[in-house]
């Protein structure tokens, strides 16, 4: 076995969608000849809102080991800089300005997720007694790709960044207008990641957008590893629809970004008609973005509706698993742009109706597998969902017509086997 250190900022059981990917490699990777050391922070789980994200966690160190792998969880302080700049003195003189821009001018970005000064001192120390072929970071945030430099400077161990989001998503969006000070900001993060990717063996990305950008940063590989839906967790759990009521839910955090407003339309037009007691609407995760909440519950009546904040990863399996049809909302302005909530939809292999569609990759996904419909309008929506209800109130049931070999290609077994072996064939 190939001993590698994995670095990763998010990882469970924090319920961001950032934490699952980099959770599939101590099983996964095992599997392709390679054992990883996974360096992560503490984190409780009941991590809701942004904020809950953002305070310490000063909790021992904690190292469990597995058949072949093993994680390391660290206390998590907030970075001192950014304290200082937060006290109500400081924003009143506006020093907090200077001391961001300092940290910007110094290479220090990300200060509320600062998993550079929590991982650094563990890190270099572990690195004395311990020996890797490898270091992995994933990204965000942005300063752990700043430690995977300082690895490599100081240790020469070659390294892998995997972008899971860009360093500023606003520039994924079509007509993309950034004013003087986000400009220079953007030009600092880059002035910044061109010096430390110089080195980098290659990089990933989970969707072709973000590689657009890496590749202005980078001259080296980068390679598209989507995320992917856990097959083995699908396979082994055996939850079914209820067949006392038509449940049609969406799944995860609904961001600003999304387009929902067809989709709402398309819904009160479909439920005009309907008894609550046959049609359930769920929004789970939506009460992570108290905006985004109140446009679906000052719309949607309650007595079809019902909305959560995160939940666990099993518990998100049992409601995707739940429900008869899954809504996509698309992301409004993107392009070349997925989501990680989609390959979840296609593990659960149920109809899944996108709206409104945006001519780009989910739609190519959509069709490609064969996994669900595409709407364009609240008139179109509520017709599909009409004659899917119909259907299910007919048979008790809805047919799906998905390509397995298809739908398999996103499992993240098979992404994370396309991952190993490029590293294999890079190292």
């Amino acid at each position: 076995m190939k001993k590698i250190l994995v670095i990763a900022y998010y990882y469970p059981p924090c319920r961001g969608v950032a934490s699952f990917r980099p959770q599939s490699w101590p099983s996964d990777f095992p599997k392709h000849g390679f054992s990883p050391t996974v360096i992560t922070r503490h984190w409780n789980g009941n991590e809701n809102v942004w904020t809950d994200y953002l305070k310490d966690l000063i909790i021992d160190e904690k190292i469990t080991v597995g058949e072949n792998s093993t994680t390391i969880n660290l206390p998590f302080k907030r970075n001192k800089y950014l304290v200082f700049a937060e006290k109500k003195w400081v924003r009143k003189i506006y020093l907090d300005k200077f001391i961001y821009l300092l940290s910007a001018l110094t290479g220090n970005f990300q200060l509320d997720v600062d998993g550079y000064n929590c991982f650094k001192e563990y890190v270099f120390k572990h690195l004395e007694s311990n020996k890797y072929k490898l270091v992995i970071v994933t990204s965000p945030p942005l300063n752990i790709i700043k430690l995977a430099f300082k690895i490599n400077k100081k240790y020469q161990i070659p390294f892998i960044v995997d972008f899971q989001d860009s360093w500023n998503n606003e520039m994924l969006i079509d007509n993309y207008n950034p004013g003087l000070k986000e400009k220079f900001y953007n030009f600092l993060k880059e002035f910044y990641l061109k010096k430390w990717l110089s080195p980098v063996l290659f990089t990933t990305t989970v969707t072709p957008a973000i590689s657009n950008f890496v590749k202005k940063v980078s001259n080296k590989p980068c390679e598209i590893i989507t995320n992917g839906f856990d097959k083995e967790s699908y396979a082994i759990n055996k939850t079914m629809p209820s067949d006392l009521f038509f449940n049609v839910s969406v799944m995860g955090t609904v961001h600003p970004m999304q387009d929902i407003s067809i989709m709402l339309n398309g819904l009160i037009l479909f439920l005009k008609d309907k008894d609550p007691q046959k049609v359930k609407l769920n929004f789970i995760g939506i009460d992570a973005v108290p905006e985004m909440a109140s446009k679906v519950k000052n719309i949607i009546p309650h007595s079809f509706l019902y909305t959560s904040s995160r939940v666990s990863m099993e518990e998100s399996v049992n409601l995707t698993l739940a429900a008869n049809v899954l809504l996509f909302p698309s992301y409004k302005g993107y392009k070349g742009y997925y989501t990680a909530k989609i390959f979840e939809y296609l593990g659960a292999r149920k109809n899944i109706l996108m709206v409104p569609g945006n001519n780009d990759i989910v739609d190519e996904l959509i069709l490609k597998t064969q996994s669900g419909k595409i709407a364009n309008s609240g008139y179109e929506f509520s017709e599909i969902l009409n004659n899917w209800y119909k259907e299910w109130q007919s048979k008790g049931t809805l047919k799906f017509n998905g390509i397995n070999e298809n739908i398999e290609f996103y499992s993240r077994e098979n992404q994370n086997q396309i991952f190993c072996e490029l590293v294999n064939k890079m190292i």
